[in-house]
């Protein structure tokens, strides 16, 4: 490790950066709102990101569009209908981290050879020991979406 750190210096293709996490206490302000990243700012290697903001996006139609001419009271419903989907893909995060970033020895040592035999199992078996119980794709399945013909139609 130190001969690494010495090195680091005059290395050409190295790249270093922080991984952060700003969390607001409201995506709203005025007339303006935040959608995805921006907003909510799901955990590092969620892997949902972009389905959670599609559903942010529907469910900020159909909140403003139910408000009307209030749109403080449709950004607020919509807050309100993402707030525990935000929850739950921040905690996704710190999860997916601890298993893709060794924290000892025994685990540098250890992931490569779990992931070659994964590798080496059959489709199925494979899926099955690596579905993640909390994972994005079941946290975003239990938002209800509100029915397209709330939405307004553009001609």
């Amino acid at each position: 490790m130190p001969r690494l750190l010495r090195a680091l210096p005059d290395a050409e293709d190295f790249y270093f950066d922080a991984i952060s996490q700003i969390r607001m206490g409201t995506w709203s302000r005025g007339r303006v709102t935040l959608v995805g990243d921006a907003g909510y700012c799901p955990g590092p290697a969620v892997g949902g990101g972009t389905s959670l903001a599609v559903v942010g996006a529907h469910l900020l139609a159909a909140t403003v569009a139910e408000a009307g001419r209030d749109p403080a009271a449709g950004f607020a419903a919509y807050e309100r209908a993402m707030a525990e989907p935000v929850r739950q893909s921040r905690r996704v995060g710190p999860a997916v981290l601890r298993t893709l970033v060794p924290g000892s020895r025994a685990q540098v040592w250890l992931t490569p050879r779990v992931l070659q035999t994964l590798t080496s199992l059959p489709g199925p078996l494979r899926r099955r020991l690596t579905a993640y119980g909390g994972g994005p794709a079941r946290m975003l399945g239990a938002v209800v979406l509100p029915d397209d013909d709330r939405l307004p139609t553009v001609p």
